[in-house]
């Protein structure tokens, strides 16, 4: 296995608040120990070489919480990065897709872009700077949108949302488990001029069980994502797509054959570098 800085790996919990890091051998299946580690307050997890799991986590989390068998066998502490100073000093826009480019609010629009979305990344992830962004922008643009509901889970900045608005969308909803996203998605769409969107601060669990998406977009680690992946599937009818990004290169069978297992049938994939997104339609 290629060995991935944990900068490069896991970048939005830990770059849009401070936290620890702890990292976990936990018994059995890790799978499960990732389910847990969440419910127990983790903002994030990597698999790493050795077994373990490391898990972010905020700067006061409770110990005690470790189960008993566990062991622990390294930790450390994060510094918050300010996302709002980082942005402004990165005052070039920046080129998404070959269609899309993100503009801060005090710069003018290049002339040869033919769509801009003007972003303030405040302290939410997003500005699609990252791969796995530039990834899940390239496959919303050949995906059919026009008059579609779209769920942007981990929406951080809005910016895949939006765009997928901008593309056609007829409804967005967003949310993020980071409430300073909020505000920042509140300014971004205003900037934008974004209509018919609602986002809040939390996850699925706060949609009723007869809520369906058309589309629904997740940008975010495979081990964030597949504890969740049923209750997503839920949200979904047949016809309905699910635009995962954040994944390595590595990880695409292990999508393939989840995807082969739920239903869904490969329908777009991009990948750059050693990251993967690909886009599924559901089937039955």
């Amino acid at each position: 296995m290629v060995p991935v800085a944990w900068e490069d790996y896991f970048w939005p919990p830990m770059e849009s608040r401070a936290a620890i890091w702890i990292d976990f051998l936990p018994t059995g299946d890790l799978e499960l120990a990732s389910m847990e580690l969440f419910d127990l307050g983790a903002m994030g997890l990597e698999e790493l070489d050795n077994g373990a799991l490391r898990a972010w986590l905020p700067l006061l989390w409770d110990r005690s919480q470790i189960p008993l068998e566990w062991k622990i066998c390294g930790e450390g502490e994060v510094e918050a990065k300010d996302w709002d100073l980082s942005w402004r000093l990165q005052q070039e826009p920046l080129r998404v897709t070959d269609r899309l480019v993100v503009v801060p609010p005090w710069v003018e629009n290049p002339q040869d872009a033919e769509i801009c979305l003007r972003m303030e990344a405040k302290q939410a992830f997003g500005t699609g700077g990252h791969e796995s962004t530039r990834l899940a922008a390239k496959i919303l643009e050949v995906l059919p949108l026009d008059g579609k509901t779209v769920f942007d889970i981990g929406a951080g900045t809005g910016i895949l949302g939006f765009y997928a608005k901008i593309l056609g969308a007829s409804q967005i909803d967003l949310c993020d488990i980071d409430p300073d996203a909020i505000p920042c998605l509140e300014e971004n769409a205003a900037l934008n001029s974004i209509q018919d969107w609602k986002a809040w601060a939390g996850s699925i669990e706060a949609l009723g069980s007869d809520v369906r998406y058309d589309v629904v977009l997740a940008n975010m680690l495979r081990t964030e994502f597949f504890p969740m992946r049923d209750q997503v599937l839920a949200l979904m009818p047949v016809g309905g797509l699910l635009v995962l990004s954040g994944y390595l290169a590595r990880e695409r069978e292990l999508v393939m054959e989840w995807f082969a297992s739920a239903g869904l049938e490969l329908a777009a994939e991009a990948a750059e570098g050693d990251w993967w997104a690909g886009a599924g339609r559901r089937i039955k």
